[in-house]
């Protein structure tokens, strides 16, 4: 897997807990500023007439993919689920202090149960999606975990997640072809 360390929604060695928090809470990862400027910074250098930078990284020849892997496994006294959703603002300019706007989910996973949830699993790996609304040309993006109303987790980590340019991964399980 390729990455860059200072692209990263989760980072190696600072696991991101969601254990014992709120019923039906939800909690942001860190935020990546895709000018690599930092939230609340205006941009250095644009090109052009716009005022605030935007791109949309899910269109074009070589697009990242999205992966994320749990820590500590989950569990759930009380059914609880977990959606995780990559989410993505514009920039409000220097009249909002160059903060994210409106955060528009542009893909997520659908809740998956504490089974599915065991240590060092991957949990989430995706093509980077274009923007939504269409046109929109966002500056930051976040992942989001959010976890089913009225239900909590007793246990559980994001150990990292990252957008990376390519996989590599080893598939293990049982064979389904035998070589004659």
């Amino acid at each position: 897997m390729e990455i860059d360390g200072l692209l990263v929604f989760v980072p190696f060695g600072a696991p991101l807990s969601l254990a014992n928090l709120a019923a039906g809470a939800g909690v942001a990862s860190g935020v990546i500023d895709l000018t690599g400027a930092g939230v609340g910074t205006p941009t250095p250098n644009i090109i052009g007439t716009r005022s605030v930078f935007g791109a949309d990284n899910g269109i074009g020849r070589q697009k990242p993919q999205v992966l994320c892997t749990t820590g500590t496994a989950f569990a759930t006294g009380s059914a609880a689920t977990l959606n995780i959703q990559m989410q993505a603002a514009v920039d409000q300019g220097a009249s909002g202090g160059y903060q994210p706007g409106t955060w528009n989910t542009l893909v997520e996973t659908g809740y998956m149960s504490a089974a599915n949830l065991g240590a060092a699993k991957t949990v989430a790996r995706f093509d980077w999606p274009p923007t939504f609304p269409f046109g929109t040309l966002p500056r930051y993006v976040r992942l989001f975990f959010q976890i089913l109303t009225g239900t909590t987790f007793t246990a559980g980590t994001i150990a990292f997640a990252m957008p990376t340019t390519a996989r590599d991964e080893v598939i293990f399980g049982a064979k389904n072809f035998v070589a004659v």
